[in-house]
């Protein structure tokens, strides 16, 4: 008996070994997945009560139980849990007497500062629907997000120099019988304000489900202007577990430079901190020279990132101070490879966690290993449970491949292929706000059997023979500049407005030193017309965010078409601003200048060592 136990424990030793050398990480998924599901578990539970439990419970728990605790510090200003609290029930208080309720909407285009963050929770309290307006939008753009919220009441900031873009559409936004309030730097002081800083019973949003919209977030797609996605309760609860995978508890302090009202900042960022209790410094925007010393000063255990950030940062001059800090942990996007390995050294810090998500996506990606230029593992054991795809696509069509049975075709390890994730009741895709065509674009049917639907992410990676995902580039008409995503049919409609441009295509080239693509247009003038550079700079930084403004344009005698009448870019984006290769003039954006300037063999140079700055 003693001798068969002892094959069947040899047996079962040599089954695990096998097991590790195949398949390394499984320990490490197993561990991922359980997580996960009692995570699952716990939110299940919030959203079984009769009145939902919402990131507002937890928040009001942490200004219970450590009121003194610091929350958020801002320009060296420190504001505790209670303070923080208090401002959002008078908020909300206000908001009340003026009729609002659950469900109802309301649009806040304030940029990062304390009032963003106590009217957000304000209005939660009463289970109203935040509309996150991105403060760079202008004219027609912000008028537009406006609209296609729901919303009557326009919330701005004098902090932030905010209001004086609302005054451009405020003739129409009176026609529409908006109300309009500008929030006081210091504290939200509209007339109604009422003194009760108490929290309110939390009854007010009985009715509530879980899966409603704690907000509306805005991301930019292929079809020109800004569309919005719901960002629910349970998505925010969800994010706010993210980061205890990596031990974060209330003594740590995130340092926010990312806007708030993007996905990341928001969805990772304040989620975490308020889950935690822990304590958030924000800062309006971010500042290379003073970063260090912001972390520093603060004591920073942890912050969020886009590629951009660490590329300015190693910019700066090396200073004896680089590793003097206490910074555990780096979370984010878009950091490349190539400068991944520096930063760790560099700045000591002992984690990067690159992430990989979309606002509008029903699933992301994170790399808990530290692999670097990875967003993250899919395990076998992770695609039991969700199995996302790589498939070929067509660039031509802007089409999935597909077989002789009408099914997609996957890529083998190594290939780059579309990333592809199925939608059901375990990922499920909230879609646009109000326009179900819109989110019919973001999906593909058929791919493995007839019936199943998958959300089309837009971007293109490579698995490894380690099931390790790494991004490639983003398809389409939309690409990433500065940490935003541009879409080049709302700066081309933009450009089609100057009356001497027959035609406008816009599209993101590669720059050396640079992430993403800047953009970059090519513009065929109207018969005896002339390119004027100063006035074409002054409509495009009027009309545009900055980030969106093409910093190069080139003006061709005529646009190549498809026989459909689609522009053809493949080649417009192979020569770039080359002008080696290009024969058309090329203009470079000189913001010191506010003009165009054209690109010579001198200028062309200096762009690529990086002596001129874009």
């Amino acid at each position: 008996m003693l001798q068969i136990l002892g094959v069947v424990l040899l047996l079962a030793v040599c089954l695990m070994v096998c097991v590790r050398l195949r398949y390394p990480t499984i320990l490490s998924d197993a561990n991922f997945i359980l997580t996960q599901l009692r995570r699952q578990h716990t939110l299940s539970r919030y959203a079984k009560m009769a009145i939902p439990f919402t990131i507002v419970d937890r928040f009001e728990e942490h200004a219970a139980q450590t009121p003194e605790r610091a929350m958020l510090i801002f320009e060296d200003k420190t504001y505790s849990y209670d303070d923080i609290n208090r401002r959002a029930n008078r908020i909300a208080r206000m908001a009340q007497r003026l009729g609002f309720k659950r469900g109802d909407k309301v649009a806040l285009f304030v940029g990062n500062e304390p009032a963003f963050i106590w009217t957000l929770l304000g209005f939660c309290k009463l289970g109203v629907t935040c509309a996150l307006l991105n403060v760079n939008l202008r004219s027609k753009s912000l008028l537009h997000c406006f609209e296609i919220s729901g919303a009557s009441t326009l919330v701005t900031s004098s902090g932030d120099g905010s209001s004086k873009h609302v005054d451009d559409i405020r003739p129409e936004l009176k026609q529409r019988s908006v109300s309009v309030w500008t929030l006081d730097p210091g504290f939200p002081l509209p007339s109604e304000i009422t003194d009760d800083d108490t929290n309110l019973p939390r009854g007010v949003r009985n009715g509530l489900n879980i899966r409603d919209a704690f907000a509306y977030i805005y991301t930019s797609g292929t079809t020109g202007l800004p569309k919005a996605t719901r960002l629910t309760h349970f998505k925010l609860l969800a994010g706010g577990f993210m980061l205890d995978s990596f031990q974060m508890t209330c003594d740590d302090v995130m340092y926010i430079t990312l806007p708030l009202y993007h996905i990341s900042a928001l969805f990772i960022g304040l989620s975490n901190v308020i889950n935690n209790g822990a304590t958030c410094v924000l800062r309006r925007k971010f500042s290379a020279s003073k970063f260090w010393i912001d972390c520093r000063k603060h004591n920073v255990t942890m912050f969020m990132y886009i590629g951009e950030l660490f590329r300015y940062l190693i910019a700066q001059p090396k200073t004896d101070k680089d590793r003097v800090n206490n910074v555990r942990l780096a979370i984010g996007n878009g950091l490349g490879a190539d400068i991944w390995q520096e930063v760790c050294d560099r700045f000591d810090i002992d984690r990067i966690v690159e992430l990989y998500g979309a606002t509008e996506a029903n699933f992301g990606l994170m790399n808990v290993d530290n692999t670097v230029g990875s967003v993250g593992r899919w395990s076998p054991l992770l695609q039991a449970i969700c199995k996302i795809e790589l498939i070929q696509y067509d660039y031509e069509t802007s089409q999935p491949i597909r077989d002789e049975q009408g099914r997609c075709i996957p890529v083998a390890p190594g290939e780059t292929g579309l990333l592809i994730c199925p939608i059901n009741r375990i990922f499920p895709l909230e879609g646009y706000v109000g326009s179900k065509a819109l989110t019919e674009t973001k999906l593909v049917r058929n791919v493995r059997r007839d019936g199943d639907v998958f959300f089309n992410t837009g971007d293109l990676f490579v698995r490894d023979a380690n099931f390790n995902l790494f991004f490639k580039d983003r398809i389409g008409d939309t690409f990433r500049w500065k940490g935003e995503n541009v879409a080049t049919t709302e700066v081309a409609q933009t450009l089609n407005e100057l009356p001497e441009i027959l035609e406008a295509s816009v599209y993101g080239v590669t720059v050396p030193g640079h992430y993403g693509k800047a953009g970059m247009t090519a513009i065929a003038l109207k018969d005896g017309e002339v390119f004027n550079p100063r006035a074409t700079y002054k409509h495009v930084t009027s009309s545009l965010p900055n980030y969106a403004c093409p910093r190069f344009v080139r003006v061709s005698a005529r646009l190549e078409h498809t026989a459909t009448f689609k522009q053809k870019k493949t080649q417009l984006v192979q020569e770039g601003f080359n002008v080696q290769v290009v024969s058309d003039p090329v203009f470079v954006c000189d913001q010191n200048a506010q003009t165009y300037v054209r690109v010579d063999e001198q200028i062309y140079a200096n762009i690529l060592n990086g002596n001129i700055r874009l």
